[in-house]
């Protein structure tokens, strides 16, 4: 007749460390699709910030030459945003552009305001 003495000890420790294992496992997942929350949120925030960046941009060309409007869509590489359009309204203009970091589009909307000397931006969205 054989020894059994251990048996029962080694399925309970084999089981336990199953169970301990699945849990590592579940836990890792969890921070997995915690850090990607996190990466996607500064990726938004930096595409955030590349289409304010766009904004000034066009701004800039507006400052140049006050009769600046487009339709066409002008990609800004080096800032990762493009200057969708330039809509003229009587005195104003209604720049909108979005950012574009790792995939991430965020768009954005200013109006300019036009005056004989100067611009203004009345707000930005």
């Amino acid at each position: 007749m054989k020894n059994n003495k251990g048996f029962a000890a080694f399925i309970l420790v084999v089981s336990i460390s199953s169970l301990m294992l699945a849990f590592s496992f579940m836990q890792a997942i969890e921070y997995g699709h915690y850090f990607d929350a996190v990466q996607t949120k500064e990726y938004r925030l930096m595409s955030y910030y590349s289409a304010y960046s766009c904004i000034d941009q066009a701004f800039l060309a507006l400052s140049h030459d006050y009769f600046f409007t487009t339709n066409i869509e002008i990609p800004i590489k080096d800032l990762n945003c493009v200057i969708k359009s330039v809509i003229s309204q009587d005195d104003t203009r209604i720049i909108s552009v979005y950012g574009k970091y790792k995939n991430i589009i965020v768009y954005r909307s200013a109006v300019a305001k036009l005056f004989d000397d100067q611009l203004e931006i009345v707000s930005i969205q």
